[in-house]
């Protein structure tokens, strides 16, 4: 499905006209003197990640990177910086997610997340309710008065929504667990994110280490575009949570069908060669190389 080009690209938000950057971190001179001689050393700090300006600097470059892992003997599907691979000795880094466990909500934010739901429920297109009715366990199963099919369907959406970060006082079997994980695929799939009262699942976005570990229900690095979002490309934090989404500027992952998640990947044409390096510096994509070109670090 992934439909990113072969070599460099940039990533750009539809919505709000941010690109996807990476700003260098600086590298310190930690030299020391011993018996009379000096040791050089240095140490660069992580770059990080952030959404800005898409001026075509090396700044805004990424590549997919499709090797087999050779430990899961799976496709790495991994979005590297460039910039950091071209200009850091420090190896190559990629755009990690992580996830942390969501509170649990209080009763007002449940009440407000359940008017949202009935509203939710009411607009979507019979086929579709019919669709995902199917996918109930028996006692939630759509049927009574209206109330008490809103009720049964609340009780398991709001279940679905939670059981992931297991808040007080709810646990799951194995088989609940996988009841629900389809669930929540499901309605991703059809556009209608799952109920999620209070502020959800923490997610953010930061380079890391492309050589690192991922963790069960905590972190991921892998990826797919589909054209129009970018999204986790397997199970290790769930996939309805990755969406990759421009939140006033922040790069986070959130549930499917939220403004600011529309993306264009398209080729990145590096910029003409010329002796004058201070614009390029002052992208900030140099870090203290910036001081030597005469731009800010």
């Amino acid at each position: 499905m992934s439909t990113f080009p072969s070599g460099n690209f940039t990533i750009v938000n539809n919505g709000t006209g941010r690109c996807v950057r990476v700003r260098l971190g600086e590298t310190k001179d930690v030299s020391d003197w011993k018996e009379g001689t000096k040791y050089l050393q240095s140490v660069t700090a992580k770059p990080t990640l952030e959404l800005g300006e898409a001026d075509g600097t090396p700044a805004t470059a990424w590549w997919y990177h499709t090797a087999d892992d050779a430990v899961e003997r799976h496709p790495f599907n991994q979005i590297v910086s460039h910039a950091v691979s071209e200009y850091q000795n420090i190896g190559n880094y990629c755009v990690w997610l992580y996830s942390t466990p969501a509170s649990k909500p209080t009763e007002d934010e449940i009440t407000i997340a359940r008017a949202d739901f009935r509203n939710r429920l009411d607009s979507v297109p019979t086929a579709t309710r019919d669709r995902l009715a199917h996918l109930l366990p028996e006692e939630h199963k759509p049927t009574g008065t209206e109330a008490e099919r809103e009720r049964k369907w609340w009780s398991w959406d709001l279940g679905c929504s939670l059981f992931e970060y297991t808040p007080d006082g709810l646990t799951f079997t194995e088989e609940e667990t996988a009841a629900m994980r389809a669930y929540l695929k499901a309605v991703a799939e059809e556009g209608f994110a799952a109920l999620r009262p209070g502020p959800g699942p923490l997610t953010r976005t930061e380079m890391d280490g492309c050589g690192r570990n991922r963790h069960a229900g905590i972190s991921t690095y892998r990826w797919v575009y589909d054209g129009t979002y970018i999204y986790g490309a397997d199970d290790t934090v769930p996939v309805e949570h990755t969406y990759w989404t421009d939140a006033g500027g922040s790069l986070v992952g959130r549930n499917k069908g939220e403004p600011g998640q529309k993306w264009t990947i398209a080729p990145w044409t590096p910029p003409a060669p010329g002796p004058d390096m201070t614009a390029l510096a002052l992208t900030g994509l140099f870090g203290p190389l910036g001081a030597l070109f005469g731009g800010r670090s």
